[in-house]
């Protein structure tokens, strides 16, 4: 959407250049009338006039023809000082505007705790972008190149947005890293993903970093440098491949789950907080389906140090802080677990 200042001056600009030309019209009618010039002598009298070059007129004038012409010189040095601040006016304002919003969003981003920060909008980037947008999810987005940004802040308004290079501390600690949740890491070189892991680490011990890696030799380094999941392209796309040749109705199901944005039913994932007044307390009790209309698919749960997924549970299974909710339902659903399980713990 343009910005209205932004048009303002355009439009100001656009009413000194017919300004202009209404001018250059006045000025030939006025010499083919008063000295019966032929329309090109006109024409050229009354462009270096108004121009103020001072070249030599056409014929010499008479009295009221020069009237007529101090009457053009100080109408075109009024309007060309017009087409001057209108065009310095535009350029300014679009600085201003650029300005404003780039420190309204830095301001934005400091505001943010538990975020995720994305490093690299690239296809893979762009996909990252449109699930937490359906997610509802903060999400900070660094970016080199100026004009993916300036795209895709069009299609996400509400997304947060950083120009600068992610391998570089100071970007990452503009992004707000030392409060983050989470970070993935989507560039184009495993190099400068390494690069990045390396520096998230230092910045934030506790930060849930996702690396992508093309190359399988570098995803062991990756984890060394301190990666919590290493994501490699090609392994993916192997076993995506062999899925839907094997499975092709479950690859169908799961990708109108996670990539239709009308669908109602999406896969959501919900941690039980601490100090809650369900713990230990069974799937009957809380009464997940009846309360918020959700299905809960499997819960994650830590036992003897191990991390287990309880596939179906039963509606006798007991729940404690930490567990994750593996459910399936839309986000307002979702939203509305949460609720639920916060105004328990109060």
């Amino acid at each position: 959407m343009n910005d209205p200042l932004q048009l303002s001056g355009w439009k100001n600009l656009l009413l000194v250049l017919l300004g202009l030309i209404l001018l250059l019209a006045i000025g030939m009618l006025g010499y083919v009338m008063l000295e019966g010039w032929g329309w090109i002598d006109s024409l050229y009298m009354t462009f270096i006039t108004f121009s103020t070059v001072g070249f030599q007129e056409v014929n010499p004038l008479h009295p009221m023809s020069r009237f007529f012409t101090m009457f053009i010189v100080l109408s075109g040095l009024i309007l060309i000082s017009l087409l001057s601040a209108s065009v310095t006016s535009i350029f300014v304002r679009r600085e201003l505007i650029i300005n404003y919003k780039s420190k309204k969003m830095k301001k934005k981003i400091q505001r943010q705790k538990n975020h995720v920060i994305l490093c690299g909008a690239g296809d893979t980037g762009r996909t990252i972008v449109n699930e937490f947008k359906i997610a509802r999810r903060p999400l900070v987005v660094l970016e080199q190149d100026e004009e993916v940004v300036t795209d895709l802040a069009e299609h996400y308004p509400q997304m947060m947005f950083i120009v600068g290079d992610a391998t570089k501390d100071e970007v990452l600690i503009e992004a707000g890293v030392e409060h983050a949740n989470g970070l993935i890491s989507t560039l184009s070189e495993d190099r400068d993903n390494l690069f990045v892991v390396i520096s998230a680490r230092n910045l934030n011990p506790e930060l849930n970093i996702i690396a992508r890696s093309v190359d399988q030799h570098t995803a062991g380094k990756m984890y060394k440098a301190g990666a919590t999941h290493v994501v490699s392209p090609n392994l993916t796309e192997g076993m995506r491949m062999a899925a839907t040749i094997l499975r092709p109705n479950l690859v169908g199901f799961l990708d109108v789950m996670m990539h239709d944005e009308d669908l109602e039913l999406r896969l959501e994932e919900v941690t039980v907080p601490p100090n809650t007044s369900f713990e230990g307390k069974t799937l009957r009790e809380i009464e997940i389906p009846q309360r918020t209309g959700l299905i809960v698919i499997a819960i994650k749960q830590v036992v003897d140090g191990q991390a287990r997924f309880n596939f179906n549970p039963r509606s006798g299974t007991k729940i404690g802080h930490g567990d994750v909710l593996i459910v399936l339902g839309n986000r307002d659903k979702v939203e509305r677990l949460n609720a639920h399980l916060v105004r328990a713990v109060e």
